[in-house]
């Protein structure tokens, strides 16, 4: 009788274990699943979408706004995707985006006069080119049998897969180095390149640790003053 207690005890643990929480929606971990999944397809949505130019370059930022919220809302569960989207655009903007150029260009007090355009079709095309501007072009001529053509080949059919990700943070970087002083251009790129190599390397113990240091010391302040 005391073995099939135990037995009973042993088996309604084990079902406990894979019994939801109160309160805790069971379909969670699929969101970062589904995140996942509207991320990578997203080029090949743009690929065989009309006025694909204008879906890139204006969707693109949307999208992203649109993954990075739902992923920061749910971050218990998605905070894998956020991690893969902050190192993701983290890539793209340094190699193919204009971020770079954008920060050397408000640095000297050209961003202002390199966008005043007055037809729609050139403002286009100057913000095209501002948030897709490689950081080290290269030409067809690159490519050829040696190492370094093959790496420029790999560079150029990956920049195909990649470039829908490439503006997503134009207009995002463009307005704030739009209403920052020149002298902070640099810092602030890079600053926003610290914290997400930061992001996507740190575990996330450390930040926790970290957040729980901040705000320990911030109540030790608080009660200092008081």
């Amino acid at each position: 009788m005391s073995n099939q207690g135990d037995c009973l005890r042993t088996t309604t643990k084990q079902v406990q274990q894979w019994t939801p929480a109160d309160g805790e929606n069971p379909q969670r971990p699929r969101i970062g699943k589904w995140l996942f999944g509207i991320m990578l397809a997203w080029p090949i949505f743009v690929l065989i979408m009309p006025l694909a130019d204008y879906l890139v370059f204006f969707g693109s930022p949307v999208v992203a706004a649109i993954l990075a919220g739902i992923a920061i809302r749910h971050y218990l569960a998605t905070w894998k995707f956020l991690k893969t989207l902050v190192g993701l655009l983290l890539i793209v903007t340094i190699l193919w985006g204009g971020f770079f150029q954008c920060a050397s260009l408000a640095h000297k007090g050209k961003l202002v006069s390199t966008m005043e355009h007055t037809t729609p079709r050139v403002t286009f095309t100057t913000y095209r080119t501002l948030v897709s501007r490689p950081l080290f072009p290269v030409s067809d001529a690159d490519a050829n049998a040696t190492l370094r053509g093959v790496l420029v080949g790999v560079f150029g059919y990956a920049s195909l897969f990649l470039s829908p990700y490439t503006p997503m943070l134009g207009p995002y970087y463009l307005l704030i180095l739009l209403i920052t002083p020149p002298f902070l251009a640099f810092p602030i790129f890079w600053l926003w390149v610290a914290l997400s190599v930061l992001y996507v390397v740190l575990p996330q113990r450390a930040w926790a640790w970290m957040k729980a240091t901040l705000v320990q010391g911030w109540k030790k302040m608080v009660k200092h003053r008081h």
